[in-house]
């Protein structure tokens, strides 16, 4: 019976032994299975965590490349724009010199038209000056005439009596310069010139005071 204990006892013991260890085995093996479960998890946390900032840095990549586009479009959009703005401004501008360059070719006309009146004025004002200057040397030759006429001086008078004559053939003192001429050559007592001179005062100019005059003269010479 004793024997039977012992072996039935150290069967159990056996048994728990067996069991203990099994137990300890199955704690051990849940242990090192739960340290890989947390390993995992903490490997699964760090991944999710990575992943997480991942997608973040990927957001916050995306989000400063929609920045760079957006800049870049409105670099885009303002390079447009201020390349429109420029074109339409140099547009603006080549009308504006077109405008000047026509206003100025039309004032370069006006200039030489208006130099071509000024330079005709001036023309005919030295013409007139001259015409003038012309007449009243004329007009000065009979007038010193008369002035050697009055002082009795004959020779000086016949000389610008009939250099008027000369310069003069058609003025309105043609014929008083030719009777005066006359007279004068009277006066030197040379009464063949002096005749001359009266004749043609009356043939010339029939109906003048001169020509009367004149014929009182050839009257009285007669005698």
């Amino acid at each position: 019976m004793k024997l039977v204990f012992i072996l039935v006892s150290a069967s159990l013991f056996l048994t728990g032994c067996l069991k203990t260890r099994n137990e300890v085995k199955d704690v051990e093996q849940r242990q090192v299975m739960q340290q890989q479960v947390t390993t995992l998890q903490r490997s699964n946390a760090d991944v999710s965590n990575r992943f997480a900032e991942l997608e973040e840095e990927m957001r916050n990549l995306n989000g400063r490349v929609d920045v760079v586009e957006n800049k870049v479009g409105r670099s885009d959009s303002g390079f447009d724009s201020a390349l429109k703005s420029s074109q339409a401004q140099n547009q603006e501008l080549n009308q504006k010199v077109m405008i000047l360059q026509e206003a100025l070719t039309k004032m370069e006309r006006d200039m030489i038209a208006l130099n071509a009146e000024l330079q005709a004025v001036k023309a005919d004002r030295a013409s007139a000056q001259a015409e003038r200057t012309s007449r009243q040397a004329k007009k000065n030759v009979f007038e010193v005439g008369e002035e050697f006429f009055e002082k009795k001086d004959w020779k000086q008078a016949i000389l610008n009596f009939q250099k008027y004559r000369d310069e003069n053939p058609k003025g309105g003192k043609f014929a008083e310069a030719t009777y005066k001429i006359g007279v004068s050559f009277q006066e030197l007592a040379m009464r063949e010139e002096a005749k001359t001179f009266y004749d043609e005062v009356v043939n010339k100019f029939p109906k003048s005071d001169e020509a009367r005059k004149a014929k009182i003269r050839l009257k009285g010479m007669k005698k």
